[in-house]
């Protein structure tokens, strides 16, 4: 625990900010690479990418010198989420997706066998994320699917269960992770999406917020994709951000 907490303090303006590639072609996918212009330490790569072009785009966005959070939202019986994250850590990957909703078991069994896998490839585990409720989701729609205490209450479980079988970092949206904070502490990373700039439009999203609250209440990444990558300027609108991550840390 003491090692993970000196690795969140050491983190740098550029750690913070993780950009979504929300592509379908490796020729966009080379051409953010290039637009991005090594501003950022990590790119998340997701579903529509992988499926789109397969898992070699890892070896390509990692050829500009990025590290990788692969968005996999890994949700299955344990044994096949393991056999999974086995075949994922020869990826190279930084960071990978799982959902918390698989439950104690499959998260603590693909913990311990991603621990295995990295042994024997000798490099270090990558961290394993636990997403919690999706940020297009809000308490009406939780409602419908049985969740009758809303988002809050489900976040800070699905939460808890997580840091209670080591995974190393939590998914949530802007808005839960003040509460996370004071009910967990520190320890363990918080990375969220549903961050907008003041004239974003907020897309699929419903529980948003923007680069500076997150961060000030107690995030260490914050992850954004089309608010970024859609831009024609695409620089200035990563500097604005910047500039928000640190008058947060202030």
């Amino acid at each position: 625990m003491v090692k993970q907490a000196c690795r969140i303090n050491n983190l740098k303006i550029s750690d913070r900010l993780i950009i979504g590639i929300d592509v379908s072609s490796k020729q966009e996918v080379i051409l953010l690479c290039k637009r991005i212009n090594n501003n950022v330490t990590t790119l998340k790569l997701g579903l529509e990418l992988i499926y789109s072009c397969g898992p070699g785009i890892v070896n390509t966005v990692r050829s500009f010198g990025y590290k990788v959070m692969l968005d996999t939202k890994l949700l299955d019986i344990p044994n096949t989420v393991c056999g999974a994250i086995a075949a994922i850590s020869k990826l190279g990957v930084d960071k990978i997706t799982i959902h918390a909703l698989g439950g104690s078991k499959m998260l603590a069994d693909t913990k311990q066998k991603l621990a295995e896998e990295s042994s024997k490839l000798n490099i270090i585990p990558p961290l394993l994320f636990a997403v919690t409720i999706l940020t297009s989701l809000d308490d009406e729609d939780l409602d419908t699917l049985g969740f009758k205490n809303g988002f809050l209450p489900s976040v800070l479980n699905l939460a808890s269960v997580s840091i209670k079988n080591g995974i190393d970092g939590i998914i949530c949206s802007p808005n839960e992770v003040k509460s996370i904070r004071e009910k967990l502490g520190g320890g363990f990373y918080i990375a969220t999406p549903g961050i907008r700039l003041q004239d974003d439009d907020k897309g699929d999203q419903k529980r948003i917020s923007a680069p500076y609250s997150a961060i000030k209440d107690g995030a260490d990444f914050i992850i954004v994709g089309r608010s970024i990558t859609a831009k024609a300027n695409l620089e200035e609108a990563i500097k604005k951000i910047f500039q928000e991550i640190e008058r947060a840390l202030v």
